[in-house]
Formats: C-alpha cells, structure tokens, sequence
C-alpha cells in the first residue's frame, strides 16, 4: 500500500502564534510529528501542508516533502482539515501520484510516536473501517468543562450540582 502521511500545518495560530516551530524539548514542535512518521513502517510519503514559508523550510530540514503551498484560502481560522486533504489529493491526483490511504497527523501532537502510529493503521486496516481516529479518555466529568465568556465561567455541558464521588 502507498500511504500518505499529511501533516497540516498553518500558519495562523492565534492562541500560539508561530507554535508549528516553536522550540519544544529541544526540536520544533512540527518536527516531532515529522519524526514520527519517519518512524511509522506504514507510511510511505511524509508531506506538510502550509501557507507559511517558514513552517515549510522548517519541515524540509526535518525530513518532510512540501511539494506545494496551501492557498490561503486553507489557511483560515474556519478551514477544514478535509478541505486540507482533498487539496492535497486534487494536486497529487493532478501530478499521476495515487495513495491508498491517508494518514492525517496534526502537528500538535508530539508525544505521538512511530509505533502509535502503525498501531492506528493496523486497526484501521484489520476493521476495515472508513477512518480512524485517536481519542483518550477524559480525566473528568464532562459536565466540569467550562468556557470563559464576557469574563464569566460559561459550562459546556450544561449546569451540573453534582459532586465529583457522584459523577
């Protein structure tokens, strides 16, 4: 199988701007998800999809291909991941480049690692399904997650009176 391994990576960030390179335990945050890749035997192309030059130069030192530029009309804030794959696709598509799957791996994810990786794709392939995600169990009630908004704590899940040992 020819696997795409894509890692979107915009510019953008409002919350941490320029957090795609920013140092994080001694290599750019992007480099980390590069490196796992590299180290997934399932993956067959490890490509960055940006707008931003520098995140790019920064994924080609580290082993990645940035065979294009998002549009940036890509790069916004209400930019879809899927919008970002499909782009990806159509140029490849263009270029007679085909894939059997694509491996999605958001940058912000560093402590992922080759092996979580291949064991993802190992059970998409085995239960055939149409995608796979990772998730990780919350470490609390969801009624306990809250927002701020117009200096308020806003709740998420809507008002919960109950106690800890009850949820």
């Amino acid at each position: 199988m020819r696997n795409l391994a894509l890692i979107p990576a915009r510019g953008g960030s409002k919350g941490l701007p320029g957090k795609n390179i920013k140092e994080f335990a001694g290599k750019p945050l992007i480099a980390w998800t590069i490196t796992a890749a590299k180290e997934a035997g399932c993956v067959s192309s490890i490509v960055v999809s940006s707008e931003d030059a520098e995140i790019l130069e920064t994924s080609r030192r580290w082993g990645a291909e940035t065979p294009f530029v998002r549009p940036m009309s890509l790069a916004g804030d209400t930019s879809s991941s899927m919008d970002v794959v499909f782009h990806a696709l159509d140029y490849f598509e263009k270029n007679g480049i085909y894939y059997d799957a694509v491996i999605l791996l958001q940058p912000t994810s560093p402590l992922r690692s080759g092996r979580d990786i291949e064991e993802a794709f190992r059970i998409f392939q085995n239960t055939r399904a149409p995608a796979c995600i990772s998730v990780t169990p919350c470490a609390h009630p969801p009624q306990w997650n809250c927002g701020i908004s117009g200096g308020r704590i806003v709740p998420f899940a809507g008002v919960s009176e109950k106690r800890r040992q009850d949820c």
